[in-house]
């Protein structure tokens, strides 16, 4: 008969696996996590240039209507 060295103990057996299966679902949870706020950041980015770029357009279209007023206060006077 068998001290019981060779033996596995099924108790034993259902702790490691549960102790794996947690250890793997927290790194699974991190990876997730981590995933979403990569993904966040680059949808920050891209909004931030799509903004950048509208300000761009917004200030040639103020520039543009600023050079337009001067030449019509430039025709104003000049009728004067």
């Amino acid at each position: 008969m068998s001290n019981g060295a060779s033996s596995v103990n099924v108790g034993d057996v259902v702790v490691t696996i549960v102790t794996f299966g947690f250890i793997a679902f927290i790194i699974i949870f991190l990876v997730l996590i981590y995933r979403a706020y990569k993904k966040n950041v680059k949808r920050a980015e891209e909004k931030l240039s799509v903004e950048k770029q509208q300000t761009f357009n917004l200030q040639k279209q103020v520039d543009d209507l600023n050079e337009r007023v001067g030449k019509i206060e430039n025709l104003l006077k000049e009728v004067d």
